[in-house]
């Protein structure tokens, strides 16, 4: 089972004790009502009694779901409507999804509620109001209390899940009381959640039919760089261009297990514990210190060393060759390409070095190898140890030749705030930006396809450099 749904699973069972204090209270107060009741003789409204009661426990587990469940942080908040559910487009993940859609779900028992509470409840417009004003008052106690995000989102997705509940409970009662035009009303209450389904079904087709997947780190949102100062240090071409899309192929789970049995049998560990975390999953063994993630999008993977498993050098990283970290490499059980060169640096030229090589692609060749290694060197007590290996090399499979933009429209993309790190540089608020290189690398896709991006080298006044990419595919 994937590990959010878990989480979400064991943040119900907590709620559920959080609730269950008020539930025996409201329980005894209905006790004590009836009991008055039946001496006085009068009609006691059950209904309503375990409406308001099944409203209650509804409304402490939404509240420890959305401002009790952990500590404060730093007040954050979101003004950009759809923006998760962009996100989840682009991302096209289980977490990404179930994002949207429980917080659609939390307040379907609201709007199934009220009505049943009420006549007044079975207007929509009193409804709607009901539950963007509880929606309204959770955002904006998370918000004060810095428990969560002040999100519009939230208050769409919450608000249309009311709006769902109150239509299947109007529903249900249009057909049990069969009042005059009842046929009528029952498929009037059917289109909130038709249209729900619809725009769902459309966006899960849409996505099927594509030729390829969504790149997962593409902007959400439009960044306003309006006030950026823009400088080239070169002049781009701005000619038509065609680059190929390459196919590597996502790994199902069972392809993922596979190949963390054989890689851990190979470098020496035993496997405790796996972690399933939408497109990446965690094979571990928390004794010894290794961890292994394996990324199901291009079976590339990242590699934390234990105690048992890492290599050590007798010498400072400065000293080691290239040969060195390959014979390393190989007595782990690693494959690499032939002919890799590492280079060996250091930040700060103190204990931590990094050793990369990079393997550059030929464009037009069959299949072929193509992505970056590194290798963490950690120096001390006069040894060097090889601690995590970020393995980010893939065999590639032309896939079709495609037309892309040129060097200088992706640019213009990066100026009118559509390249991936856009927001970031909209948070920056930087004054000044050189660009200096733009030059097509490629990306995995959520179908295990890797698409041409442009990679932009950035000169911030005063923040420094930094990286950007912009998707080149029309």
């Amino acid at each position: 089972m994937n590990d959010f749904i878990q989480y979400i699973l064991y943040l119900l069972q907590r709620g559920i004790w959080f609730v269950v204090p008020a539930v025996l209270l409201c329980v005894l107060l209905l006790a004590a009502g009836w009991g008055i009741s039946r001496k006085k003789g009068w009609h006691f409204p059950w209904r309503r009694a375990i409406v308001l009661l099944l409203l209650i426990s509804w409304l402490g587990l939404t509240l420890f779901v959305t401002l009790f469940r952990g500590e404060p942080g730093a007040r954050q908040w979101n003004f950009h409507l759809f923006l998760a559910w962009r996100e989840a487009w682009n991302q096209f993940a289980l977490r990404a999804w179930l994002n949207v859609l429980l917080n659609i779900a939390l307040f379907v028992p609201l709007g199934i509620l009220l009505p049943l509470l009420s006549r007044v409840f079975r207007k929509w417009y009193a409804v709607l109001l009901t539950g963007f004003g509880f929606s309204l008052a959770i955002e904006l106690g998370q918000l004060a209390t810095a428990r969560g995000m002040f999100d519009v989102d939230d208050l769409f997705t919450n608000t249309l899940g009311t709006m769902v509940g109150w239509s299947i409970a109007m529903l249900v009662l249009s057909v049990l009381e069969r009042k005059n035009g009842w046929k009528g009303q029952s498929l009037a209450y059917l289109s909130v959640p038709m249209a729900l389904i619809l725009v769902l079904a459309g966006i899960f087709v849409g996505y099927a039919v594509k030729p390829y997947g969504n790149l997962q780190d593409a902007p959400a949102v439009t960044a306003n760089l309006k006030n950026v100062r823009w400088e080239l240090e070169f002049t781009p071409q701005d000619e038509p261009v065609t680059a190929w899309v390459y196919e590597v192929g996502r790994l199902d789970q069972a392809a993922c297990e596979q190949f963390a049995t054989q890689f851990a049998q190979k470098v020496g560990f035993s496997v405790e514990d796996i972690y399933y975390y939408d497109d990446t999953i965690w094979f571990g063994n928390h004794s010894s210190g290794d961890f292994l993630f394996v990324n199901r999008l291009d079976g590339t993977w990242e590699y934390n060393l234990g105690r048992e498993t890492t290599p050590v050098f007798d010498v400072h990283p400065e000293e080691i060759q290239s040969e060195d970290v390959l014979d390393a490499l190989h007595q782990l059980g690693i494959e690499v390409p032939g002919n890799i060169q590492f280079t060996i640096q250091s930040p700060d030229k103190n204990e931590f070095f990094t050793a990369s090589a990079e393997v550059e692609l030929v464009p037009g060749a069959e299949k072929q190898w193509y992505g970056t290694l590194q290798c963490d060197l950690h120096y001390q007590d006069g040894k060097t140890a090889l601690d995590q290996i970020d393995y980010r090399i893939v065999t590639l499979l032309p896939c079709r030749e495609e037309s892309v933009l040129s060097p200088a429209q992706a640019v213009q993309e990066l100026y009118d705030g559509h390249s991936f790190q856009g927001a970031i540089l909209e948070y920056y608020q930087a004054s000044q930006v050189t660009v200096l290189s733009c030059v097509l690398e490629w990306k995995a896709d959520t179908k295990g396809f890797y698409q041409p991006v442009y990679r932009l080298e950035l000169q911030l006044q005063d923040q420094g450099r930094m990286t950007d990419y912009v998707s080149a595919l029309k």
